[in-house]
């Protein structure tokens, strides 16, 4: 996939909150425990996964 660029700052700026944000809510849920903790751990920790490969490994190609 060679087209796949982050064009613009917005979607990177919009990628990283959500990386934070998703980090956040990790945290939270691991120190709480509340109910069905374990699943809310596993796809906070996805998106923050996700979040941090699309930062890490997308090229940032502003236009």
């Amino acid at each position: 996939m060679p087209n796949l660029v982050i064009s613009s700052p917005y979607l990177g700026i919009a990628v990283l909150v959500i990386f934070v944000l998703a980090g956040k809510v990790f945290r939270d849920n691991w120190k709480e425990a509340g109910p069905h903790w374990k699943r809310n751990c596993w796809l906070s920790g996805i998106v923050a996964t996700f979040c941090f490969l699309a930062l890490a490994f997308i090229p940032f190609v502003p236009h």
